[in-house]
């Protein structure tokens, strides 16, 4: 007889349950928006109008829009924010409605309707009660500008410049009784350099002699400038190169020059939900007992008498803690390793055998667990957010490395380790490790707080996908000749943080970000992906610049991820290794390897696909753990959905460092003297329309490369075009027209 199969149960969180209430809010919301049109039509009509009034559109918008939570899959078009904004509206106009009526018409049914209703009524009388009619109207405004604040995502900061903006300046020394922007600048609120503005970019007051156009005019005639001749191409213009992650200038501030303020206030983190749910197996502890008894056979076999008194389930591995007879050598058990391996058919050659296990009188005997699950981003995410939620300042920059071989969750703080290396043969899990890394960071840090430098030597295959998020001070660099470069500007970026500090009469980073009330500067973590071949091309230049790095870095908020699959001496030298203290061991061929990488042994006996040995100034012993499994579909779906709340324009590269890793590179932006660019008067054209002037930009408009770029600023700064650099702020375009500066030549060379 075939067994029935059992119906799908349809709990209150089913998709099916969320979507059937989603079409009852999404309904009620539109009886709700047209009731006070239908008024005489039906009592239910009736009965809405007379409680909300004319104030039932906007709680009817607001029922709807809420029903999209429980009917829409993914919440992209939608925010809580949004929701909070549309409620308090609701709130705001219902009493502001009520607000108008006589005070003989505050009882009247009909004027009630055509009002804020009897709601409305109710919030009116106990505002007006308490506060009186003008503090009254007061706060409607109040609520009124924050649900507009909410609702279009603009902040009271940018509400408050675009009304000082809207103030005309005074002229000449004529004197005003008063004037807002005395005011605000008297109350702390002036306009400071590097304040985020509305658009997302710096907006820039025109000169009164040029003529201002829409941005659909500006555009049309970008593309008449750039497309009437065909593109020019840069000899220096790679593959690996997009225009399209090119931005004007750095984020990060000048010794000369106020920090620039965060730029990404409203930050949204990608939710866990984008990362799909894995299923894990379930464990048979008959086979754990099974294999217990096995092992104390064993050893009494050899004359050993242990006893099995614990056993730990991790992701992937078992561990057995035996209690020995007194007198026994634990030297005697270390050395059965290869037996116990045959008698328990383990997939290693050898088994792991901890003696003791720490802080306890007991040998650990860890052996692959028969029925084994992967640690997933999604688990490991949600229990790194439960902590910080708990918590905000636990983690500076939080690593989520993976569960221990008793199933607790392990993340570390990078700020306090304060450096890390990965090493591992080919196919351990190395690479996976370092995007389960990256993950945890880019899921709980905004790119005001972290910035990222990646080296990826395998022609970016590793690392590329990350090229065009606002983390990156550079897009991922694949020459590894360039690297040494990009070490000289964190270098000199250290020391100007240095001076930072000494400034502030502060010692560390976040005591200066402290000091400053905001993020003044952020965290900059340097991930190499192949240490061996910058070892190879650069040698004892690279070391000594690494070893500087790893000494001093940690103070100003540099850390360095150092990975590699070659861990030989001639890699991982002896002066790396004592400044780099974290350590993360993946399985290796020889016990050489192992103890180059962690300075003891264990890491020959590893499983591979993630299975590692942690090591750092706070355990005394390595700490075997199961690595987070990173998907690159994972991986994908945090990228995609960090490059869905930017635009173009939000990709600020650092045009300092872009400078020091090309200084060296061939086909320099050294010219002939006297022999101007061809392109000298369309980038001219360019910098006149856009009033912008920066490497950066004109590399993403013209699609040209960095090098060339420059030499193009150089001239346009030569001609008297542009202003000289002034720290952060951008440069002053100075040219009125083409032919303004063409004349100016002209005169030049008639009087020379």
């Amino acid at each position: 007889m075939s067994r029935k199969k059992k119906p799908k149960e349809i709990n209150i969180k089913s998709n099916e349950t969320k979507i059937f209430f989603g079409l009852i809010v999404f309904v009620l919301g539109l009886i709700v928006l047209f009731s006070p049109f239908f008024v005489e039509q039906t009592k239910l009509f009736d009965v809405i109008s007379l409680k909300l009034g004319y104030s039932s559109i906007a709680w009817g918008t607001l029922l709807i829009y809420s029903s999209f939570f429980l009917l829409l899959k993914h919440k992209k078009f939608v925010s809580k924010k949004q929701a909070l904004g549309l409620f308090l509206f609701s709130l705001s106009l219902a009493v502001l409605l009520s607000f108008w009526l006589a005070p003989e018409q505050i009882n009247n049914q009909d004027s009630l309707k055509g009002a804020g209703g009897e709601i409305g009524k109710i919030l009116h009388q106990s505002l007006n009660g308490v506060f009186g009619n003008f503090i009254e109207i007061l706060i409607v405004i109040l609520m009124l500008v924050i649900s507009f604040s909410l609702i279009t995502g603009t902040t009271l900061e940018q509400i408050r410049d675009f009304v000082e903006n809207k103030i005309p300046e005074e002229n000449g020394n004529e004197k005003k009784g008063f004037n807002l922007k005395d005011f605000f600048k008297k109350i702390g609120f002036e306009k400071k350099e590097g304040d985020i503005q509305i658009s997302g970019e710096e907006i820039q007051t025109a000169e009164p002699y040029v003529e201002q156009t829409d941005e659909e005019e500006q555009e049309r005639r970008l593309e008449e400038i750039l497309h009437g001749d065909s593109a020019p191409k840069d000899e220096n213009f790679g593959e690996d190169e997009n225009p399209q992650q090119y931005s004007q200038g750095a984020n990060l501030e000048t010794d000369n020059n106020e920090p620039q303020r965060p730029k990404f206030t409203n930050w949204i983190f990608p939710s866990v939900d984008i990362l799909p749910e894995r299923e894990h197996q379930k464990q048979d502890e008959r086979i754990y007992k099974e294999k217990a008894k096995i092992i104390e056979v064993t050893l009494r076999n050899f004359g050993i008498q242990s006893k099995v008194v614990a056993i730990a389930v991790g992701p992937t591995v078992l561990r057995f803690s035996l209690s020995i007879s007194t007198g026994t050598k634990v030297s005697k058990v270390k050395n059965l390793s290869n037996d116990l391996a045959l008698a328990l058919a383990s997939q290693t050659a050898s088994i792991r055998i901890e003696a003791p296990i720490p802080g306890t009188s007991f040998i650990g005997v860890e052996i692959p667990n028969p029925t084994p699950n992967f640690v997933y981003t999604k688990d490991m995410v949600k229990k790194l957010r439960q902590e910080m939620k708990q918590d905000p300042n636990k983690y500076e920059l939080p690593l989520i490395l993976g569960k221990d071989i008793t199933g607790k969750t392990i993340i570390k703080d990078l700020a306090k380790i304060p450096h890390l290396l990965v090493a591992g043969a080919t196919g351990t899990g190395k690479s996976v490790a370092i995007n389960s890394l990256l993950a945890g960071l880019l899921m709980t840090k905004t790119p005001d707080e972290v910035k990222f430098i990646m080296v990826d030597p395998k022609m970016g295959v590793e690392m590329g996908i990350y090229n065009g998020i606002p983390h990156l001070l550079n897009p991922v660099i694949t020459d590894v000749s360039l690297t040494s470069n990009a070490f000289d500007w964190v270098i000199d970026e250290m020391m100007r943080r240095y001076r930072l500090l000494k400034q502030m009469h502060v010692k560390k980073l976040s005591e200066y970000n402290t000091k400053m009330g905001f993020t003044a500067m952020p965290y900059i973590v340097v991930v190499v992906d192949e240490m061996a071949d910058l070892m190879l091309t650069s040698g004892i230049e690279v070391e000594t610049k690494i070893q500087r790095l790893a000494q001093m870095g940690r103070a100003v908020g540099i850390h360095l991820i150092l990975a590699t699959q070659k861990p030989t001496v001639n890699v991982i030298t002896g002066l790396i290794k004592s400044n780099i203290p974290g350590r993360m061991a993946f399985a290796v061929s020889t016990l050489i390897d192992s103890r180059v990488i962690l300075d003891e042994s264990g890491a020959e006996t590893l499983l591979g696909n993630g299975d590692m040995l942690y090591k750092d100034q706070t355990t005394p012993r390595a700490l075997r753990i199961q690595g987070t499994y990173t998907t690159t579909e994972d991986t994908e779906n945090i990228i995609q959905k960090i490059k869905e709340q930017i635009t173009e324009e939000d990709i600020e590269y650092s045009e300092e460092l872009a400078k020091a890793i090309e200084k060296n590179k061939e086909g320099s932006s050294i010219q002939e003297a006297g022999v101007r660019d061809p392109d000298f008067e369309k980038a001219l054209e360019i910098v006149i329309l856009t009033q912008k002037a920066s490497s950066s930009f004109l590399q993403r408009k013209m699609r040209i490369g960095y090098n060339k770029a420059a030499r193009l600023i150089d001239e346009l700064y030569e001609a008297g075009a542009i202003g000289p650099e002034e720290g952060s702020k951008p440069r002053k375009v100075l040219a009125h027209s083409v032919d303004e500066i063409i004349k100016r030549e002209q005169d030049d060379e008639q009087s020379a």
